[in-house]
């Protein structure tokens, strides 16, 4: 008789009874089938809920305002966004009735992936390097690479070694982002030109593009509209023998950051590519050659679905905005670079900016955004150490291999509420929009200094809410820890000129009122 050998013999074993029992149990459940199929014939023109005839919104509206007992609907039930915008308790396919069109642009993201064995949905994660030392910047990248991150974000000045800074690293496996320091863009990206055409790869290999908007740059350096346009018009022609790199964005994050609303977002950003494009027709340059290389760069901060419907409107509005200038542009083919929010974060209990990154990183993948960048939490404080970059750069690659946001390409695509809300910004943005070119256009608005009175406006009026307690923050003005303020030193103020615009936080007033001096 033959013995058991070790392992083998078990596992071959074990698969013989797994087979013998499947084999008998699907003779089993092939014998019931059988069964319920003769002795249950159902008819099929039985409604089972034809008793319940069909229900319209204002239905339920009205028996929501039953069940108020007398109550207002709109006051306790109707909510508003911090841009005004209203939304409803519930939304139902009554309301898409308006907004077929937006069938169009579902599950136009990106191109689908020519590599087999990709999810549907590709985004992806960047890692930021601010240089001030090349061999501890090669290393935090080298680092950042074999762990998670696909991109690169470089801050550059024109005077770096690349071949340092970059050594090992293969562009061609990953997208490279820069942004460019005072002074003439074309002149600072020379250097990373001439660096990358002494490579043996292809002009094609070279993949993401320049963080460069002229127009909000103006915002922290004065200049004129004609030097922005030769300069804009000088990039395109440098970076148009490399199709996959891009040679400027829209910064609507300029706005953000500086307290902006969505539709101020939306409307001034708009209006500063509107303004640029008819100055760049005059120079001569096609219309069709800055739609190509220009992409949409975002902030994403804390209200989930304004934030959502935003981004989406964004590339909406893009794609419609090149059929008025007659240039066919793809949705699928604008790149969106979205960074997580600097707005939003707090120097008081650092780490409930983890929890704010990570619905902003859920609201930049499902608004479609190409390019993710989160923010270290602890930003906001001296800068960034190895365990929150390492927390950064995790947000994403958890939201894609543990919560699966990159197993169906569109899954807000066809939602009442998020269509919804999109539709509603797609409408004020153009609104707003036709107001600003009534008035004179982006350019006339920005030297009256009427875009900066706008947003320092709202800038203050939502830091005062969070002063006076009118909107909650964890961690700051609720649930505040005990010894915080003993962390806070007076820092110091930088004058912000009538011209200019600058970045803030939502938490600005209240972090100063809590400041002592070290």
């Amino acid at each position: 008789m033959r013995s058991f050998n070790g392992f083998s013999d078990i596992y071959l074993l074990f698969l013989g009874l797994k087979i013998a029992f499947k084999s008998h149990f699907n003779s089993i459940m092939g014998q019931r089938k059988l069964f319920f199929i003769n002795q249950y014939k159902p008819n099929m023109e039985n409604k089972l809920f034809e008793e319940f005839g069909p229900v319209t919104k204002e239905q339920w509206i009205q028996q929501a305002i039953a069940d108020l007992k007398g109550k207002d609907f709109t006051t306790h039930l109707v909510s508003k966004t911090a841009g005004g915008l209203e939304i409803m308790p519930f939304y139902t396919e009554e309301d898409l009735e308006t907004l077929a069109f937006l069938e169009a642009y579902h599950n136009k993201i990106h191109p689908p992936s020519e590599i087999p064995g990709l999810s549907p949905r590709i985004w992806s994660n960047v890692f930021h390097v601010g240089i001030e030392d090349q061999n501890k910047g090669n290393a935090l990248i080298l680092d950042a690479l074999q762990n998670g991150c696909d991109a690169l974000v470089l801050e550059v000045s024109g005077k770096e070694d690349f071949n340092q800074l970059l050594k090992g690293v293969e562009l061609p496996y990953i997208q490279i982002f820069l942004v460019l320091s005072s002074g003439s863009p074309s002149v600072v990206l020379a250097p990373f030109l001439d660096w990358f055409g002494r490579k043996d790869w292809g002009s094609d290999q070279l993949q993401g593009g320049v963080l460069w908007d002229g127009m909000t740059r103006l915002f922290h350096e004065e200049s004129e509209m004609e030097v922005i346009s030769q300069e804009l018009a000088m990039l395109i022609d440098k970076l148009e023998p490399f199709p996959a790199f891009k040679a400027c964005c829209i910064d609507f994050s300029c706005y953000h950051e500086a307290g902006a609303t969505a539709i101020q977002e939306l409307k001034f950003g708009f209006a500063s590519i509107v303004e640029l494009l008819d100055h760049l027709g005059k120079a001569g340059v096609p219309a069709q050659k800055v739609f190509e290389k220009a992409m949409l760069r975002f902030s994403v901060g804390s209200d989930y679905f304004e934030e959502i419907s935003k981004i989406r409107a964004g590339r909406i509005f893009f794609q419609s905005l090149g059929e008025l200038y007659q240039v066919e542009v793809l949705p699928e083919n604008i790149q969106v670079f979205c960074q997580t929010s600097n707005w939003t974060k707090s120097r008081m209990d650092v780490y409930t900016n983890m929890l704010r990154n990570t619905t902003e990183a859920m609201s930049a993948i499902l608004g479609g955004c190409n390019v993710l960048w989160v923010r270290p939490h602890d930003e906001v404080l001296s800068g960034p150490d190895s365990f929150s970059r390492r927390m950064a750069r995790n947000i994403s690659n958890i939201l894609r291999e543990e919560s699966y946001l990159d197993k169906v390409l569109d899954p807000v695509a066809g939602s009442y509420f998020i269509e919804n809300l999109t539709g509603i910004l797609l409408d004020r943005t153009k609104e707003s929009l036709e107001n600003v070119e009534a008035s004179g256009g982006w350019w006339k608005l920005y030297k009256d200094q009427l875009i900066q009175e706008e947003v320092k406006s709202t800038r203050k009026k939502r830091q005062s809410d969070i002063l006076e307690l009118q909107k909650s923050k964890i961690g700051a003005n609720k649930y505040q820890l005990k010894e915080e303020k003993a962390k806070f030193t007076l820092s110091e103020k930088v004058e912000e000129l009538p011209w200019q615009l600058f970045a803030g936080r939502e938490t600005d007033l209240l972090e100063s009122k809590n400041e002592t001096v070290a």
